[in-house]
Protein backbone atom coordinates (compact mmCIF):
# COMPACT_ATOMS: atom_id res chain seq x y z
CA UNK A 1 0.00 0.00 0.00
CA UNK A 2 1.12 3.35 -1.02
CA UNK A 3 1.61 5.58 2.51
CA UNK A 4 0.14 8.68 1.63
CA UNK A 5 2.59 11.52 2.29
CA UNK A 6 0.49 14.92 3.62
CA UNK A 7 3.32 17.28 2.86
CA UNK A 8 3.07 19.39 -0.35
CA UNK A 9 5.32 21.34 -2.52
CA UNK A 10 4.19 22.83 -5.00
CA UNK A 11 4.74 21.38 -8.23
CA UNK A 12 4.84 22.65 -11.84
CA UNK A 13 2.29 21.78 -14.31
CA UNK A 14 3.24 19.85 -16.38
CA UNK A 15 2.09 19.60 -20.32
CA UNK A 16 0.07 16.01 -21.38
CA UNK A 17 -0.03 16.49 -24.71
CA UNK A 18 1.53 13.62 -27.42
CA UNK A 19 1.73 14.64 -30.89
CA UNK A 20 0.49 11.73 -33.35
CA UNK A 21 3.21 10.04 -34.75
CA UNK A 22 2.31 7.45 -37.65
CA UNK A 23 3.60 3.99 -37.28
CA UNK A 24 6.65 2.96 -39.40
CA UNK A 25 4.75 -0.45 -40.43
CA UNK A 26 3.70 -1.39 -43.86
CA UNK A 27 0.43 -2.00 -43.94
CA UNK A 28 -0.22 -2.36 -47.21
CA UNK A 29 2.26 -5.65 -47.45
CA UNK A 30 2.11 -7.26 -44.73
CA UNK A 31 0.59 -10.52 -45.55
CA UNK A 32 -1.88 -12.03 -42.06
CA UNK A 33 -4.39 -14.68 -42.13
CA UNK A 34 -7.53 -14.40 -41.09
CA UNK A 35 -8.26 -15.49 -37.31
CA UNK A 36 -11.16 -17.52 -38.55
CA UNK A 37 -12.04 -19.54 -41.87
CA UNK A 38 -15.60 -18.28 -41.75
CA UNK A 39 -16.43 -14.52 -43.21
CA UNK A 40 -15.48 -11.81 -41.18
CA UNK A 41 -18.12 -9.96 -40.18
CA UNK A 42 -17.94 -6.97 -37.85
CA UNK A 43 -19.88 -6.63 -34.57
CA UNK A 44 -17.55 -3.77 -33.37
CA UNK A 45 -14.10 -1.87 -34.62
CA UNK A 46 -11.28 -0.05 -33.67
CA UNK A 47 -11.53 2.63 -31.50
CA UNK A 48 -14.95 2.68 -31.03
CA UNK A 49 -16.40 4.50 -27.77
CA UNK A 50 -17.38 2.05 -25.24
CA UNK A 51 -17.66 2.69 -21.02
CA UNK A 52 -14.33 4.40 -19.90
CA UNK A 53 -12.46 3.42 -22.79
CA UNK A 54 -11.57 2.81 -26.36
CA UNK A 55 -12.43 -0.44 -28.21
CA UNK A 56 -8.53 -1.67 -29.09
CA UNK A 57 -9.68 -4.40 -31.23
CA UNK A 58 -12.84 -5.80 -33.72
CA UNK A 59 -15.01 -7.79 -32.47
CA UNK A 60 -15.48 -10.71 -35.32
CA UNK A 61 -18.98 -12.31 -35.57
CA UNK A 62 -19.04 -16.26 -34.82
CA UNK A 63 -22.65 -16.70 -36.64
CA UNK A 64 -23.86 -16.30 -33.26
CA UNK A 65 -21.90 -19.95 -31.48
CA UNK A 66 -19.54 -20.51 -29.97
CA UNK A 67 -16.88 -22.59 -30.74
CA UNK A 68 -15.54 -21.23 -34.24
CA UNK A 69 -11.90 -22.78 -35.09
CA UNK A 70 -9.36 -19.94 -34.43
CA UNK A 71 -6.07 -20.21 -36.32
CA UNK A 72 -2.47 -18.12 -36.22
CA UNK A 73 -2.74 -15.77 -38.32
CA UNK A 74 1.09 -15.66 -38.95
CA UNK A 75 3.81 -18.09 -37.64
CA UNK A 76 5.01 -16.44 -33.79
CA UNK A 77 6.14 -17.14 -30.12
CA UNK A 78 2.93 -17.92 -27.57
CA UNK A 79 4.44 -14.50 -25.58
CA UNK A 80 1.43 -14.49 -22.53
CA UNK A 81 -2.00 -16.40 -21.67
CA UNK A 82 -5.12 -15.08 -19.61
CA UNK A 83 -7.19 -16.58 -17.84
CA UNK A 84 -10.09 -14.89 -16.11
CA UNK A 85 -13.46 -14.69 -15.14
CA UNK A 86 -13.56 -10.81 -16.34
CA UNK A 87 -11.88 -8.62 -18.94
CA UNK A 88 -10.70 -10.88 -22.02
CA UNK A 89 -11.26 -14.17 -20.35
CA UNK A 90 -9.24 -16.91 -22.30
CA UNK A 91 -6.77 -15.33 -24.08
CA UNK A 92 -3.52 -15.53 -25.97
CA UNK A 93 -0.77 -13.06 -27.59
CA UNK A 94 1.06 -14.65 -29.93
CA UNK A 95 4.44 -12.66 -31.14
CA UNK A 96 5.48 -12.48 -34.96
CA UNK A 97 8.75 -12.12 -36.25
CA UNK A 98 7.46 -8.97 -37.94
CA UNK A 99 7.24 -6.81 -34.96
CA UNK A 100 3.31 -7.18 -34.51
CA UNK A 101 1.54 -9.28 -31.90
CA UNK A 102 -1.62 -11.22 -32.61
CA UNK A 103 -4.64 -10.96 -29.57
CA UNK A 104 -7.64 -13.67 -29.06
CA UNK A 105 -9.75 -13.22 -26.65
CA UNK A 106 -13.34 -14.56 -25.43
CA UNK A 107 -12.13 -17.78 -26.27
CA UNK A 108 -14.14 -20.85 -25.25
CA UNK A 109 -10.94 -23.37 -25.15
CA UNK A 110 -7.38 -23.61 -25.85
CA UNK A 111 -5.59 -25.87 -28.84
CA UNK A 112 -3.98 -28.96 -26.71
CA UNK A 113 -0.59 -27.43 -26.72
CA UNK A 114 -1.78 -23.82 -25.50
CA UNK A 115 -4.23 -25.54 -22.53
CA UNK A 116 -0.91 -27.52 -21.25
CA UNK A 117 1.04 -24.54 -21.25
CA UNK A 118 -1.50 -22.51 -19.40
CA UNK A 119 -1.95 -25.69 -16.83
CA UNK A 120 1.44 -25.70 -16.16
CA UNK A 121 1.31 -21.99 -15.25
CA UNK A 122 -1.69 -22.45 -13.33
CA UNK A 123 -0.20 -25.40 -11.29
CA UNK A 124 2.68 -23.75 -10.57
CA UNK A 125 0.85 -20.48 -8.83
CA UNK A 126 -2.20 -22.58 -7.38
CA UNK A 127 -4.37 -19.92 -9.42
CA UNK A 128 -7.40 -20.39 -11.96
CA UNK A 129 -6.91 -16.62 -12.70
CA UNK A 130 -3.10 -16.17 -14.67
CA UNK A 131 -2.12 -13.46 -16.71
CA UNK A 132 1.60 -14.33 -17.77
CA UNK A 133 4.35 -13.39 -19.72
CA UNK A 134 5.44 -16.90 -21.38
CA UNK A 135 8.04 -15.89 -23.97
CA UNK A 136 10.46 -17.52 -21.98
CA UNK A 137 9.12 -20.68 -22.19
CA UNK A 138 9.53 -20.86 -26.19
CA UNK A 139 6.09 -22.45 -27.56
CA UNK A 140 6.91 -21.53 -30.87
CA UNK A 141 3.37 -21.98 -33.35
CA UNK A 142 3.21 -22.45 -37.32
CA UNK A 143 1.23 -20.26 -39.66
CA UNK A 144 -2.11 -20.86 -39.50
CA UNK A 145 -2.13 -23.29 -36.93
CA UNK A 146 -4.98 -23.71 -34.91
CA UNK A 147 -4.65 -22.23 -31.40
CA UNK A 148 -8.59 -23.22 -29.74
CA UNK A 149 -12.16 -22.02 -30.36
CA UNK A 150 -13.93 -19.25 -30.59
CA UNK A 151 -16.09 -18.27 -27.20
CA UNK A 152 -17.93 -15.60 -24.48
CA UNK A 153 -15.56 -15.66 -22.13
CA UNK A 154 -14.22 -12.93 -18.94
CA UNK A 155 -16.81 -9.85 -19.46
CA UNK A 156 -18.27 -10.72 -23.03
CA UNK A 157 -21.94 -10.14 -23.68
CA UNK A 158 -22.63 -12.56 -26.30
CA UNK A 159 -20.35 -14.99 -28.74
CA UNK A 160 -17.39 -13.09 -30.79
CA UNK A 161 -13.66 -13.52 -31.21
CA UNK A 162 -12.12 -9.89 -30.12
CA UNK A 163 -9.19 -9.84 -32.32
CA UNK A 164 -6.05 -7.35 -31.78
CA UNK A 165 -3.28 -6.49 -33.68
CA UNK A 166 -0.20 -4.73 -31.91
CA UNK A 167 3.32 -3.23 -32.08
CA UNK A 168 5.43 -5.52 -30.16
CA UNK A 169 7.85 -2.69 -28.78
CA UNK A 170 5.07 -0.47 -27.55
CA UNK A 171 2.15 -2.96 -26.83
CA UNK A 172 0.31 -0.36 -28.65
CA UNK A 173 -2.93 -1.52 -30.34
CA UNK A 174 -3.38 -1.28 -33.81
CA UNK A 175 -6.19 -1.13 -36.36
CA UNK A 176 -6.22 -3.77 -37.92
CA UNK A 177 -8.34 -2.22 -40.75
CA UNK A 178 -5.01 -0.34 -41.36
CA UNK A 179 -3.68 -3.58 -43.06
CA UNK A 180 -4.75 -4.12 -46.46
CA UNK A 181 -4.95 -7.55 -45.84
CA UNK A 182 -7.65 -7.42 -43.52
CA UNK A 183 -9.49 -4.05 -44.86
CA UNK A 184 -10.02 -6.40 -48.26
CA UNK A 185 -11.89 -9.27 -46.35
CA UNK A 186 -13.76 -6.60 -44.63
CA UNK A 187 -15.90 -5.06 -46.94
CA UNK A 188 -17.55 -1.68 -45.93
CA UNK A 189 -19.62 0.45 -48.39
CA UNK A 190 -21.11 2.17 -45.82
CA UNK A 191 -20.64 5.96 -44.88
CA UNK A 192 -20.45 7.11 -41.18
CA UNK A 193 -23.73 8.55 -40.31
CA UNK A 194 -23.97 12.05 -38.54
CA UNK A 195 -26.92 12.73 -36.44
CA UNK A 196 -26.50 16.31 -34.77
CA UNK A 197 -23.52 18.73 -33.45
CA UNK A 198 -22.92 20.33 -30.09
CA UNK A 199 -21.52 23.82 -29.93
CA UNK A 200 -19.64 25.02 -26.52
CA UNK A 201 -18.19 27.07 -24.38
CA UNK A 202 -14.48 26.58 -23.70
CA UNK A 203 -11.50 27.63 -21.90
CA UNK A 204 -7.99 28.09 -23.63
CA UNK A 205 -7.28 24.59 -22.21
CA UNK A 206 -10.27 23.08 -23.49
CA UNK A 207 -12.36 23.01 -20.63
CA UNK A 208 -16.19 23.26 -20.85
CA UNK A 209 -17.74 25.96 -19.39
CA UNK A 210 -21.08 24.42 -17.00
CA UNK A 211 -24.06 25.24 -18.89
CA UNK A 212 -22.82 26.77 -21.89
CA UNK A 213 -23.72 24.45 -24.52
CA UNK A 214 -26.34 23.64 -26.96
CA UNK A 215 -26.88 20.62 -28.88
CA UNK A 216 -28.55 20.80 -32.64
CA UNK A 217 -30.28 18.06 -34.94
CA UNK A 218 -28.70 17.32 -38.18
CA UNK A 219 -31.15 16.26 -41.43
CA UNK A 220 -30.10 14.25 -44.42
CA UNK A 221 -31.54 15.30 -47.48
CA UNK A 222 -31.13 13.84 -50.65
CA UNK A 223 -27.76 12.44 -49.73
CA UNK A 224 -26.62 15.99 -47.90
CA UNK A 225 -26.71 16.85 -44.49
CA UNK A 226 -29.00 19.88 -42.83
CA UNK A 227 -27.72 21.57 -40.01
CA UNK A 228 -30.79 24.14 -38.57
CA UNK A 229 -32.34 23.60 -41.76
CA UNK A 230 -30.11 25.67 -43.45
CA UNK A 231 -30.02 28.45 -40.81
CA UNK A 232 -26.56 30.10 -39.63
CA UNK A 233 -26.73 29.20 -35.72
CA UNK A 234 -26.76 32.01 -33.11
CA UNK A 235 -24.38 31.05 -30.48
CA UNK A 236 -25.33 34.65 -28.13
CA UNK A 237 -26.47 31.95 -25.76
CA UNK A 238 -23.68 30.14 -25.26
CA UNK A 239 -21.09 33.07 -25.75
CA UNK A 240 -19.46 33.47 -22.29
CA UNK A 241 -16.45 35.95 -20.74
CA UNK A 242 -12.71 34.73 -21.15
CA UNK A 243 -14.08 31.41 -23.25
CA UNK A 244 -14.07 30.01 -27.05
CA UNK A 245 -16.30 28.43 -29.17
CA UNK A 246 -15.90 24.94 -30.16
CA UNK A 247 -18.00 21.92 -31.22
CA UNK A 248 -18.51 18.50 -30.95
CA UNK A 249 -19.95 16.11 -33.74
CA UNK A 250 -22.26 12.97 -33.04
CA UNK A 251 -20.93 10.73 -36.01
CA UNK A 252 -20.87 6.91 -35.60
CA UNK A 253 -20.78 4.41 -38.70
CA UNK A 254 -21.73 0.68 -39.66
CA UNK A 255 -19.67 -2.09 -41.81
CA UNK A 256 -21.59 -3.77 -44.50
CA UNK A 257 -23.30 -6.58 -43.53
CA UNK A 258 -24.00 -5.70 -39.60
CA UNK A 259 -26.27 -3.09 -37.99
CA UNK A 260 -23.75 -3.00 -34.94
CA UNK A 261 -23.22 1.22 -34.32
CA UNK A 262 -19.27 1.57 -34.96
CA UNK A 263 -16.66 4.55 -34.61
CA UNK A 264 -15.02 6.70 -36.90
CA UNK A 265 -11.50 5.89 -37.95
CA UNK A 266 -10.47 10.11 -38.98
CA UNK A 267 -12.53 13.49 -38.19
CA UNK A 268 -11.35 17.31 -39.42
CA UNK A 269 -13.10 20.29 -38.78
CA UNK A 270 -12.40 23.56 -40.89
CA UNK A 271 -13.41 27.15 -40.78
CA UNK A 272 -13.15 28.04 -44.15
CA UNK A 273 -9.50 27.68 -45.21
CA UNK A 274 -8.17 27.19 -41.48
CA UNK A 275 -8.03 23.52 -39.94
CA UNK A 276 -9.10 23.81 -36.35
CA UNK A 277 -8.86 20.27 -34.98
CA UNK A 278 -7.88 16.44 -36.82
CA UNK A 279 -7.99 13.54 -35.08
CA UNK A 280 -7.42 10.14 -36.45
CA UNK A 281 -6.99 6.27 -34.48
CA UNK A 282 -4.50 4.36 -36.31
CA UNK A 283 -3.04 3.29 -32.98
CA UNK A 284 -4.16 3.58 -29.00
CA UNK A 285 -1.93 3.86 -26.10
CA UNK A 286 -2.99 1.33 -23.73
CA UNK A 287 -2.05 4.12 -21.12
CA UNK A 288 -4.08 6.34 -22.46
CA UNK A 289 -7.11 4.19 -23.19
CA UNK A 290 -9.38 5.84 -20.26
CA UNK A 291 -8.73 9.31 -21.17
CA UNK A 292 -11.72 8.60 -23.91
CA UNK A 293 -14.04 10.21 -20.71
CA UNK A 294 -11.94 13.52 -22.06
CA UNK A 295 -12.22 13.12 -25.69
CA UNK A 296 -15.74 12.22 -25.53
CA UNK A 297 -18.72 14.53 -24.21
CA UNK A 298 -18.67 12.09 -21.44
CA UNK A 299 -22.14 13.11 -20.25
CA UNK A 300 -23.98 12.63 -23.80
CA UNK A 301 -22.39 9.12 -23.42
CA UNK A 302 -23.53 8.11 -20.17
CA UNK A 303 -27.30 9.55 -20.28
CA UNK A 304 -27.94 10.58 -23.43
CA UNK A 305 -25.95 7.39 -25.52
CA UNK A 306 -24.64 9.58 -27.93
CA UNK A 307 -21.43 9.29 -29.58
CA UNK A 308 -20.25 12.85 -29.18
CA UNK A 309 -16.21 12.89 -30.99
CA UNK A 310 -15.08 16.84 -29.52
CA UNK A 311 -13.12 18.54 -31.80
CA UNK A 312 -10.94 20.39 -29.28
CA UNK A 313 -9.35 18.68 -26.64
CA UNK A 314 -8.00 19.58 -22.92
CA UNK A 315 -4.47 20.10 -21.87
CA UNK A 316 -4.88 16.70 -19.84
CA UNK A 317 -5.89 14.74 -22.72
CA UNK A 318 -2.09 12.93 -23.62
CA UNK A 319 -3.63 11.11 -26.29
CA UNK A 320 -1.54 10.83 -29.67
CA UNK A 321 -4.89 10.81 -31.92
CA UNK A 322 -4.72 14.27 -32.49
CA UNK A 323 -2.76 15.38 -35.60
CA UNK A 324 -2.47 18.94 -34.60
CA UNK A 325 -3.52 21.43 -31.19
CA UNK A 326 -6.69 21.92 -31.35
CA UNK A 327 -7.25 25.83 -32.36
CA UNK A 328 -10.13 27.98 -30.63
CA UNK A 329 -12.47 30.27 -32.18
CA UNK A 330 -13.07 33.50 -30.04
CA UNK A 331 -16.42 34.41 -29.87
CA UNK A 332 -16.25 37.76 -30.84
CA UNK A 333 -14.90 36.65 -34.40
CA UNK A 334 -16.64 33.28 -34.90
CA UNK A 335 -18.99 34.07 -37.52
CA UNK A 336 -18.18 31.79 -40.95
CA UNK A 337 -18.57 28.99 -42.56
CA UNK A 338 -17.23 25.49 -40.77
CA UNK A 339 -16.75 22.40 -42.86
CA UNK A 340 -16.51 18.30 -40.80
CA UNK A 341 -15.70 15.38 -42.39
CA UNK A 342 -15.54 12.22 -40.79
CA UNK A 343 -14.00 9.22 -42.65
CA UNK A 344 -13.69 5.14 -41.94
CA UNK A 345 -10.92 3.59 -42.73
CA UNK A 346 -12.17 2.53 -46.27
CA UNK A 347 -12.57 6.07 -47.02
CA UNK A 348 -16.49 6.46 -47.01
CA UNK A 349 -17.07 9.84 -45.57
CA UNK A 350 -19.20 12.40 -44.96
CA UNK A 351 -19.32 16.38 -45.04
CA UNK A 352 -21.10 18.69 -43.32
CA UNK A 353 -21.50 22.61 -43.71
CA UNK A 354 -22.56 25.46 -41.42
CA UNK A 355 -23.01 28.59 -41.11
CA UNK A 356 -22.12 30.63 -37.62
CA UNK A 357 -24.81 33.65 -37.96
CA UNK A 358 -22.51 36.67 -36.28
CA UNK A 359 -20.11 37.09 -33.18
CA UNK A 360 -21.34 37.23 -30.04
CA UNK A 361 -22.23 40.56 -29.46
CA UNK A 362 -22.95 40.14 -25.22
CA UNK A 363 -21.34 37.48 -22.58
CA UNK A 364 -22.38 35.87 -19.59
CA UNK A 365 -19.69 35.48 -16.76
CA UNK A 366 -18.01 32.60 -16.53
CA UNK A 367 -17.53 30.74 -13.38
CA UNK A 368 -13.90 29.90 -14.20
CA UNK A 369 -13.08 33.33 -12.92
CA UNK A 370 -13.46 32.34 -9.57
CA UNK A 371 -11.16 29.49 -9.30
CA UNK A 372 -11.26 29.58 -5.71
CA UNK A 373 -14.48 27.31 -6.02
CA UNK A 374 -12.94 25.03 -8.45
CA UNK A 375 -10.66 22.41 -8.25
CA UNK A 376 -8.55 21.93 -11.87
CA UNK A 377 -7.29 19.21 -14.04
CA UNK A 378 -3.71 20.33 -14.48
CA UNK A 379 -3.27 21.55 -11.10
CA UNK A 380 -2.34 19.46 -8.19
CA UNK A 381 -5.48 19.42 -5.80
CA UNK A 382 -5.71 18.39 -1.89
CA UNK A 383 -8.42 18.66 0.78
CA UNK A 384 -7.19 18.78 4.35
CA UNK A 385 -9.93 18.30 6.75
CA UNK A 386 -8.93 17.58 10.39
CA UNK A 387 -10.85 13.75 9.81
CA UNK A 388 -10.40 13.33 6.17
CA UNK A 389 -7.70 14.15 3.24
CA UNK A 390 -7.48 13.76 -0.35
CA UNK A 391 -4.55 14.42 -2.40
CA UNK A 392 -5.25 14.41 -6.20
CA UNK A 393 -2.43 14.53 -8.74
CA UNK A 394 -2.37 16.23 -11.77
CA UNK A 395 -5.04 14.48 -14.74
CA UNK A 396 -6.73 12.56 -11.29
CA UNK A 397 -10.30 14.18 -13.46
CA UNK A 398 -11.23 15.96 -17.02
CA UNK A 399 -12.92 19.06 -16.24
CA UNK A 400 -13.00 21.14 -13.88
CA UNK A 401 -14.76 19.96 -10.39
CA UNK A 402 -17.18 22.68 -8.31
CA UNK A 403 -15.49 22.25 -5.03
CA UNK A 404 -18.25 20.16 -3.06
CA UNK A 405 -17.47 18.28 0.77
CA UNK A 406 -20.57 17.75 2.88
CA UNK A 407 -20.33 15.78 6.19
CA UNK A 408 -23.13 13.77 7.76
CA UNK A 409 -24.00 10.64 9.77
CA UNK A 410 -23.11 7.44 8.55
CA UNK A 411 -24.78 4.51 10.73
CA UNK A 412 -24.15 1.43 10.74
CA UNK A 413 -19.88 2.40 9.84
CA UNK A 414 -17.15 3.96 11.98
CA UNK A 415 -17.18 7.50 10.70
CA UNK A 416 -19.26 9.85 9.58
CA UNK A 417 -19.71 10.15 6.09
CA UNK A 418 -17.26 12.39 4.11
CA UNK A 419 -18.85 13.14 0.70
CA UNK A 420 -16.55 14.45 -2.00
CA UNK A 421 -17.90 15.63 -4.98
CA UNK A 422 -20.30 13.47 -7.02
CA UNK A 423 -19.73 9.33 -7.47
CA UNK A 424 -21.35 9.87 -11.29
CA UNK A 425 -17.98 12.14 -12.24
CA UNK A 426 -15.39 10.06 -14.22
CA UNK A 427 -12.00 9.66 -12.68
CA UNK A 428 -8.76 9.07 -14.53
CA UNK A 429 -6.49 7.62 -12.02
CA UNK A 430 -6.43 6.40 -8.58
CA UNK A 431 -6.15 9.48 -5.69
CA UNK A 432 -5.06 8.86 -2.01
CA UNK A 433 -7.15 9.36 0.36
CA UNK A 434 -7.12 8.88 4.26
CA UNK A 435 -9.52 9.08 6.93
CA UNK A 436 -9.15 10.02 10.83
CA UNK A 437 -9.76 6.90 12.89
CA UNK A 438 -11.77 7.87 16.29
CA UNK A 439 -11.20 6.22 19.68
CA UNK A 440 -11.43 2.45 19.43
CA UNK A 441 -10.83 -0.02 22.37
CA UNK A 442 -7.71 -1.21 23.03
CA UNK A 443 -8.25 -4.33 21.41
CA UNK A 444 -9.98 -3.55 18.58
CA UNK A 445 -8.38 -5.21 15.14
CA UNK A 446 -7.26 -2.14 13.53
CA UNK A 447 -6.10 -4.51 11.01
CA UNK A 448 -8.92 -5.15 9.34
CA UNK A 449 -9.75 -1.68 9.16
CA UNK A 450 -10.62 0.16 5.53
CA UNK A 451 -12.39 2.56 3.54
CA UNK A 452 -15.53 2.52 1.44
CA UNK A 453 -17.22 4.83 -0.40
CA UNK A 454 -21.10 4.87 -1.15
CA UNK A 455 -22.60 5.80 -4.33
CA UNK A 456 -25.25 8.95 -5.25
CA UNK A 457 -27.62 5.04 -6.17
CA UNK A 458 -26.73 3.64 -2.45
CA UNK A 459 -23.78 1.35 -3.57
CA UNK A 460 -21.12 0.64 -1.71
CA UNK A 461 -17.33 0.14 -2.87
CA UNK A 462 -15.02 -1.59 -0.82
CA UNK A 463 -11.57 0.69 -1.21
CA UNK A 464 -9.77 -1.48 2.11
CA UNK A 465 -6.40 0.36 3.37
CA UNK A 466 -3.94 0.38 5.80
CA UNK A 467 -3.92 1.50 9.45
CA UNK A 468 -0.93 4.43 10.11
CA UNK A 469 -0.40 6.22 12.38
CA UNK A 470 -4.01 6.25 13.87
CA UNK A 471 -5.39 6.83 10.07
CA UNK A 472 -6.17 4.05 7.60
CA UNK A 473 -4.59 5.35 3.78
CA UNK A 474 -5.69 4.10 0.63
CA UNK A 475 -6.60 4.80 -3.31
CA UNK A 476 -9.68 5.19 -5.05
CA UNK A 477 -10.66 5.88 -8.62
CA UNK A 478 -14.30 6.53 -7.54
CA UNK A 479 -15.71 9.95 -5.99
CA UNK A 480 -18.04 9.45 -3.31
CA UNK A 481 -19.16 9.50 0.11
CA UNK A 482 -16.48 8.38 2.17
CA UNK A 483 -17.25 6.14 5.05
CA UNK A 484 -14.74 3.72 7.28
CA UNK A 485 -15.37 0.23 7.63
CA UNK A 486 -14.16 -2.91 9.36
CA UNK A 487 -14.21 -6.52 7.95
CA UNK A 488 -13.56 -9.29 10.47
CA UNK A 489 -15.90 -11.59 8.90
CA UNK A 490 -13.96 -14.75 6.36
CA UNK A 491 -15.99 -15.51 3.01
CA UNK A 492 -18.40 -18.04 3.66
CA UNK A 493 -18.22 -22.08 1.45
CA UNK A 494 -20.98 -23.35 0.97
CA UNK A 495 -20.87 -26.96 -1.29
CA UNK A 496 -24.01 -27.28 -4.09
CA UNK A 497 -24.21 -30.48 -5.41
CA UNK A 498 -21.94 -32.46 -2.77
CA UNK A 499 -21.85 -32.81 1.26
CA UNK A 500 -20.54 -34.86 3.83
CA UNK A 501 -20.11 -38.64 2.60
CA UNK A 502 -22.09 -37.87 -0.51
CA UNK A 503 -21.29 -40.62 -3.29
CA UNK A 504 -19.68 -38.31 -6.54
CA UNK A 505 -19.04 -41.51 -8.62
CA UNK A 506 -20.81 -40.15 -11.73
CA UNK A 507 -19.55 -36.55 -10.85
CA UNK A 508 -18.06 -34.29 -13.80
CA UNK A 509 -17.62 -31.68 -11.93
CA UNK A 510 -18.27 -30.38 -8.01
CA UNK A 511 -19.49 -27.23 -7.62
CA UNK A 512 -19.63 -24.76 -4.56
CA UNK A 513 -20.24 -20.91 -3.94
CA UNK A 514 -17.69 -19.01 -2.02
CA UNK A 515 -19.36 -15.49 -0.68
CA UNK A 516 -17.75 -12.48 0.99
CA UNK A 517 -19.51 -9.77 2.96
CA UNK A 518 -17.44 -6.77 2.50
CA UNK A 519 -13.53 -7.31 1.10
CA UNK A 520 -14.45 -9.63 -1.47
CA UNK A 521 -13.33 -12.72 -2.22
CA UNK A 522 -9.57 -12.04 -3.05
CA UNK A 523 -7.93 -15.71 -3.23
CA UNK A 524 -9.44 -19.51 -3.43
CA UNK A 525 -7.82 -22.78 -3.65
CA UNK A 526 -9.06 -26.33 -3.91
CA UNK A 527 -7.50 -29.43 -2.94
CA UNK A 528 -8.26 -33.68 -3.47
CA UNK A 529 -6.46 -35.64 -0.51
CA UNK A 530 -3.90 -32.96 -0.27
CA UNK A 531 -3.18 -32.12 -3.97
CA UNK A 532 -3.93 -29.00 -5.52
CA UNK A 533 -6.79 -29.05 -8.12
CA UNK A 534 -7.88 -26.82 -10.34
CA UNK A 535 -11.29 -25.00 -9.40
CA UNK A 536 -12.50 -21.94 -11.80
CA UNK A 537 -15.18 -19.47 -11.22
CA UNK A 538 -17.89 -18.77 -13.72
CA UNK A 539 -18.77 -15.24 -12.71
CA UNK A 540 -22.34 -15.98 -14.57
CA UNK A 541 -23.45 -18.67 -12.44
CA UNK A 542 -21.76 -17.35 -9.71
CA UNK A 543 -20.22 -20.21 -8.53
CA UNK A 544 -16.70 -22.51 -8.40
CA UNK A 545 -16.48 -25.14 -10.06
CA UNK A 546 -13.73 -27.99 -9.81
CA UNK A 547 -13.63 -30.04 -12.57
CA UNK A 548 -13.64 -33.97 -12.21
CA UNK A 549 -10.90 -34.91 -15.62
CA UNK A 550 -7.88 -36.63 -16.72
CA UNK A 551 -6.05 -33.58 -14.10
CA UNK A 552 -8.21 -34.23 -10.90
CA UNK A 553 -9.29 -38.07 -11.58
CA UNK A 554 -6.17 -39.76 -11.07
CA UNK A 555 -6.01 -37.71 -7.36
CA UNK A 556 -9.38 -39.82 -6.30
CA UNK A 557 -8.85 -43.09 -4.79
CA UNK A 558 -12.09 -45.47 -4.12
CA UNK A 559 -13.73 -45.07 -1.07
CA UNK A 560 -13.22 -41.58 1.29
CA UNK A 561 -11.34 -38.92 0.04
CA UNK A 562 -11.06 -35.51 1.57
CA UNK A 563 -11.87 -32.40 -0.09
CA UNK A 564 -10.60 -29.23 1.09
CA UNK A 565 -11.20 -25.53 0.24
CA UNK A 566 -9.36 -22.41 1.48
CA UNK A 567 -10.82 -18.82 1.03
CA UNK A 568 -9.36 -15.53 2.15
CA UNK A 569 -11.11 -12.06 1.50
CA UNK A 570 -9.19 -8.98 1.09
CA UNK A 571 -8.20 -7.95 4.92
CA UNK A 572 -6.84 -11.69 5.43
CA UNK A 573 -9.73 -13.20 6.64
CA UNK A 574 -9.34 -16.79 5.95
CA UNK A 575 -11.81 -20.08 6.06
CA UNK A 576 -10.81 -23.51 5.74
CA UNK A 577 -13.67 -26.19 5.31
CA UNK A 578 -13.27 -29.75 4.28
CA UNK A 579 -15.78 -32.76 3.29
CA UNK A 580 -15.20 -36.68 3.08
CA UNK A 581 -16.68 -37.81 -0.17
CA UNK A 582 -17.16 -41.41 -2.02
CA UNK A 583 -15.80 -42.35 -4.93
Amino acid sequence: MHKILFIFTLLSIYGFSQPYEAKNIDFENIGLLPPMKIPLILSGNFCEMRSNHWHTGLDIKTQGVEGIPLYAVDEGVISRVRVSPWGYGLAVYIDHPNGLTSVYAHMQSFSSTIDSLVYAVQKETESYVVNEMVLERGVQVKRGEFIGKSGNSGSSAAAHLHFELRETKTEHALNPLKFKCYRKKIHDTTKPTLKGIKVYAVTDKGYMIPGKSKYYYVKLVEGKYILNDNLPIDINDIATKNAYLAFGFHVTDKLDGAGNVCGIHHAILSKGEEKLHEHKTDYMNFDHNRFINSHQDYYEFTQNRRNIHKAFKTVVNPMPIYLQEPVFVPFYSCDGTYNFKALDVHGNYIVLNFDIAESAKSFAKNPFDKPQDYYFPDSVNTLLHPNFQLLMEPGTFYEPLQKMFRIDSAAPYLSYGYEFSESDIPVQKNFDVRMKVPDLPADFPTSKLGIGVISTKGYLSWKGGDYINGWVESNSRDFGKFVLLVDTIAPKITPLDFNENKTITRYRTMELKIEDNLAGVWQYKAFINGEWVLMEYDRRKMKYIIPLDERSKHLLKTGKNEIKIFANDGKGNKTEASWNVIY
